[in-house]
Formats: structure tokens, sequence, C-alpha cells
């Protein structure tokens, strides 16, 4: 939160009542600290005066004027209650990371088991930390996501309120992580899975009395859902929602977060330029200090917003600038990814020696990481790198090669069907370019419709 951003009464009010997340708690003060007399003011008079003082003879014989010695009563008592619920919540955290130690050691084959039977493993923290492992997975082993977010949904299943302050709380809980099951599946592309986990998320949420917070964080999930589903307009409105809430809560960086997920929905439903616009909103206001990885993955897709749009050379001045992010952030899918990118930009700009380079090293990678659509669609590049350099037979060799990947991989048949239609045009010679982008293009959209039907261009 920067200063010239203010957050809402009901924010401060929350705040000085210690019932602020900790993030939100330590951005309140921050704010707060640097001497904002609008927020100064309004936080003052939430207090009630008996609050304040013990003695009222003590105001008459103040040598320091009443607002400066009211304000200075109000930050003391704040912070030692901030001061309190932040070492209690310390502690609280650090048990469920043990807990989750102990857990992963176990045999994956045992650990539901123990959940059911150790009195131990009843604890809040611990889902809280398993929904956090199940996020972290999905980019560096999606497989794993599923696991952890099963463990938390079997966690949460065993609390009772008084585990989580109260039964709000647990409610909360309880949609959050059949959310994040929900999610898992859908980074998995097991679209049966994911549909039931968040039929259950959205049942809770309508069922329960929920928090503003856990309500935006699960309807974010189901809005990303929904744009899996291709339900765009459905998706734009929850995201809408998801915006409002967090515009009346004063969180800035999950409004920036809002942004960036709907910008993936007007991306995918065609409108270009209201997706380069919201990535841009967003990026003004994601903190990259305090959420990095958010902040590459707008930067990330703005750069491929604006590759699609056929402005190369801006994609490459942004990526030469972003690339360090990608290489700070570390992970492999983070690198695959940037090194997919550094590809089709080199292919906008007709470097295609660079670009092969690329798109070979990435399709390999997918292979080895078993991502079989990945390295499809890793060879469908490749592909049209070969097509561009006239390369016949080296474009027939791939086509049959993504053929044989997908068909090891996948049972959609009608994206079998477009591969299919691609190959025998390579065998002929007569694979064009733009074959190959609609092959490409109809691949990525039947990942998630299986009843979508493939046209070959005229």
């Amino acid at each position: 939160m920067t200063a010239g951003r203010h957050p809402e009464p009901g924010v401060l009010e929350r705040f000085l009542l210690g019932r602020l997340s900790p993030p939100e708690m330590r951005e309140t003060a921050r704010h707060l600290l640097a001497g904002c007399p609008r927020c100064q003011e309004i936080t003052a008079g939430l207090w009630e005066p008996a609050d304040l003082f013990e003695d009222p003879l003590a105001l008459a014989s103040a040598e320091v004027s009443t607002e400066d010695a009211a304000y200075d009563a109000v930050l003391d008592r704040v912070f030692e209650r901030v001061a309190a619920v932040e070492s209690q919540l310390a502690a609280q955290r650090a048990a469920g990371r043990r807990l989750h130690e102990e857990l992963m050691q176990c045999p994956a084959e045992r650990r539901h088991l123990l959940l059911a039977n150790c009195q131990r493993f009843r604890n809040r923290m611990l889902c809280e930390r398993l929904i956090e492992a199940s996020y972290e997975a999905c980019f560096e082993d999606p497989r794993r996501a599923v696991e952890a977010a099963e463990l938390a949904v079997a966690v949460v299943g065993r609390l009772e309120a008084e585990d989580c302050g109260g039964a709000e709380a647990l409610a909360g809980l309880r949609a959050r992580a059949w959310a994040y099951l929900g999610n898992a599946f859908r980074t998995n592309f097991d679209l049966q899975n994911s549909e039931t986990a968040f039929a259950t998320a959205e049942s809770l949420l309508s069922e329960s009395q929920i928090s503003l917070a856990e309500k935006a964080k699960v309807l974010s999930l189901l809005a990303s859902w929904r744009k899996v589903q291709r339900r765009f307009a459905e998706a734009a409105q929850i995201f809408d929602r998801v915006a409002a809430i967090y515009k009346r809560l004063g969180q800035w960086d999950l409004l920036g977060r809002t942004f960036l997920q709907k910008a993936l929905v007007c991306g995918e439903a065609g409108d270009g330029e209201g997706e380069m616009k919201l990535l841009r909103r967003a990026l003004d206001l994601i903190d990259p200090q305090s959420d990095p990885r958010t902040f590459l993955a707008a930067r990330h897709n703005l750069i491929n917003a604006l590759y699609e749009s056929g402005r190369a050379r801006e994609a490459f001045a942004l990526l030469y600038h972003t690339r360090p992010l990608y290489l700070q952030m570390g992970d492999r899918m983070s690198l695959l990814r940037l090194r997919w990118l550094e590809g089709l930009v080199a292919f906008g700009l007709q470097r295609t020696d660079q670009a092969e380079a690329a798109f070979r090293e990435v399709r390999e990678a997918f292979l080895e990481l078993d991502l079989g659509y990945e390295a499809a669609l890793a060879s469908l590049d490749l592909a049209g790198v070969y097509v561009v350099q006239g390369r016949g037979a080296d474009v027939s060799r791939v086509a049959e090669e993504t053929l044989q990947i997908f068909q090891s991989y996948n049972t959609h048949r009608e994206a079998i069907a477009a591969l299919l239609v691609f190959s025998a045009a390579a065998r002929l010679d007569q694979a064009g370019l733009d074959l190959v982008r609609e092959v490409s293009s109809f691949l990525k959209r039947a990942r998630n419709n299986p009843d979508l039907r493939f046209s070959a261009p005229s």
C-alpha cells in the first residue's frame, strides 16, 4: 500500500480490533506510520475516550495537546495488540510447519490414515500450510499439488469451529481448501474432478457465513475455472465481484491480481486490447517485492499479448527487462516459460535459428517432465519455424512426432483429428504457417473443451 492509497474505514476498524490477517495488519500499520493525517484522524475517532485515559484529570494537567496524547495512546495500544497477535500467529504457523514436515516424511499411502487417527494433526495451520504447498506445487510438480490439496481437505474435514476461532473462519477455510483442490485438478487438466471440487466449494460459499476476504479467494479460483470452461462472460462477472470486495477492503495488491486474472479472460475471449489494458493496471498495483511471482505472471502475459498482437519489438524490449525476474524466481516451470517466450519473440523478430533452438529445448524438457500436451504445443511452434525456413522434410517429421506424442498422452479425438490433418498435409508438403497456427490454436482451446470440433482451414 502506498501513501496515496488509503485503507477503508472498515479496514482501519478491524485493524484496531486485531481482526485483519497478519499481512493486512502489517500493511495498514506501515501506512499509519508513514504519517497519513487522514487515516490517523479516522483511526483516533474509532476509539472511545474511556479507552484512552483512565484518569480524566490527566487531560487538564497534560503538557501535550489532547490530539497528540490521544494519537500516541492509540498507537501504543494498537502496536501492543499487533505484537501480541503476530507473536501468537507466528507460534501457530511454526507448529503448522512442523506438523507438515512430519506428515510429509511419512509414506504417501499412510498420510491420510495418520490424519484420520492422530489428534495432533487436527490443526488449522497445518491445513493452511497444505493449501500453500498445493499452490506452490502447481509451478513445479502439478501432481503434488493435487496430493497436498487432498490432504488439506482431509484436515479441514476434522476441524471444529473452536479450532479455527469460530464457525465463520472454519466455513471459509473449508470452502478455500475445496477450491484449491479444484484448482490443483485444473492444473493437471483433470476436468471432471475439478468440476466436482469446485461445485463443493461453491455450495459451501452459498450455505455458510464467510468473511469477505475468504469469499474473494474462493471466487477468484472459481472465476478461473469458469475461464477454463470458456464461460467468459460469467468469469468476468465473478472477477468484477472480487474486484469490488478488494476495493472495499483496500487490498490493492489483490485488486491488481484480480485485474491480472480478468485479463486472461479477455485474452482467451479474443479481446487483446482489453487484455493489455488490464495487465497494465495490474502491474501498477502489484508489489514486485511482496508478490514477485504474480508480478512476473503479469509481465509474462503482457509480453505474450504484445507478441500475439504483432508487436514483437515491444515484446522483446519488455522481455529484456523482465528476464532477471524469471531467473530470480528460479523454479523450472518459470524458466521453461521464459525459454518458450524467448522462442516466440525471436520468431516474431524473424530470428528463426534462435527460435528453433528455444523450441527444441522446451519440447525436450516438457517430455522429460511427462507434460505431453505442452510438448505437443512446443512441437507445433517448432514446425512453424521449419515452414518459414522451407524445410518440408523437417515439417513432416515434426508433424509425425507431434501426433505420436499426443496419442501417447491424450485421448481427445478431435485434437488427434486436427493433428492427423496437419500430418497428412505435411507429408504432401502442403502444411503452411496458417495451418500450423490453426492447429495450435485449436489444441489450446480443445484442452478444456472436449466437445469442440476441428474444422480445417480452406
